[in-house]
């Protein structure tokens, strides 16, 4: 609808009185507001939640209500509103209103709202490096992920020609390095220590994520980001040595959520982790620059003595130029109960 103001004015033309001027015209176009809604548990986007606006008068009354619908995606769109006045629009679902703001629309505005933050996997492009102990893409599949591409870690050839190029590891927005892939003569070298194929394989992944890719590696996986990142985790064992770290005994541990958005998110203090296989390597401490997310005390052997460690790092991440680096200390696919899973969909939307 379109409205048309008509202004009249009086001019006075002759000493015989006045005569009307042509009256000016302004029209005022209808506009639109639309949006798009996430779920409130931030994993998805939000289908059929009611968006609507109450038109009032001048009195301040109802006089209408325009109604529109969030489609699969989330979309959400209502037009036919009439211009150069203020809207207070409301996104509900159920009883619990999701969003409300109060704006001008003037005459002909398409206003398009901010996107809220919201994880959509089908917008990621992933790689998984797949290993004998942990199985990312099960719990990828979980999630809604529907394309991503499988590195054959345990295939020596089809490894090394994923990590000696740069520009293939660039097509990626996230790596998983699945615990258990090929190590030895792929990213250090135990028998030719001459061997510089290794040290230019972590420095391709230590460019990957300083240029903007993130990795999310867990359990064996570990020297990958000990190597790459030397100075933000403290492992048991020996740094220098290849493996050494792998200490780590059998237990069922309810970790600490230390990370309060985390927290927030899962709306728990608490998430159970199983260590379900020995030699998984314990983390002692992180540097200051470390976001520690799950933490608990775990035990771990060096096969002549029992050790014990309060409060250690089971999950954390950290900034390494423009990306992201996450590490976990315990099998993701292992553990992959609703929170845990929740937990990794946390994570990947920060990578």
């Amino acid at each position: 609808m379109r409205l048309i103001a008509l202004s009249l004015a009086l001019v006075a033309c002759s000493d015989t009185g006045l005569v009307y001027r042509k009256p000016d015209v302004v029209t005022i176009d209808d506009g639109v507001i639309k949006g798009r809604v996430c779920d409130p548990s931030g994993r998805t986007w939000l289908p059929d939640a009611q968006a609507y606006i109450n038109i009032v008068n001048s009195d301040g009354l109802i006089v209408d209500t325009k109604i529109a619908y969030s489609d699969i995606d989330g979309y959400w769109q209502i037009s036919d509103l009439p211009g150069e006045r203020e809207y207070t629009y409301y996104v509900q679902y159920g009883p619990e209103v999701l969003e409300t703001e109060t704006l001008w629309l003037g005459s002909g505005d398409v206003i398009e709202l901010p996107e809220p933050d919201c994880f959509d996997p089908l917008t990621l492009d992933v790689a998984v490096v797949t290993g004998d102990y942990d199985d990312f893409n099960l719990v990828l599949n979980q999630m809604g992920f529907a394309n991503y591409v499988l590195i054959d870690g345990l295939d020596e050839a089809a490894l090394t020609d994923f990590l000696d190029d740069p520009d293939e590891l660039a097509k990626y927005d996230i790596i998983f390095f699945n615990g258990g892939f090929i190590e030895d003569g792929i990213i250090y070298d135990l028998e030719d220590d001459t061997n510089t194929a290794p040290s230019q394989r972590i420095a391709n992944v230590v460019n990957y994520v300083e240029s903007g890719g993130s990795i999310y590696a867990s359990d064996w996986a570990y020297d990958l980001v000990e190597m790459g990142w030397p100075d933000r985790a403290e492992f048991v064992g020996v740094d220098e040595i290849p493996d050494d770290a792998q200490m780590g005994d059998y237990e069922n541990v309810t970790a600490a959520i230390s990370d309060a958005s985390l927290s927030e998110f899962l709306g728990s203090t608490y998430l159970d982790v199983t260590y379900d296989l020995p030699v998984w390597p314990p983390v002692e401490r992180v540097a200051d620059s470390v976001s520690v997310h799950v933490t608990g005390t775990v035990p771990y052997s060096d096969g002549l003595s029992d050790f014990q460690l309060t409060a250690a790092p089971l999950l954390y991440s950290f900034n390494a130029g423009d990306g992201k680096v996450v590490f976990s200390t315990f099998r993701v696919a292992r553990n992959a109960n609703d929170d845990v899973v929740a937990t990794l969909q946390y994570m990947m939307y920060r990578l």
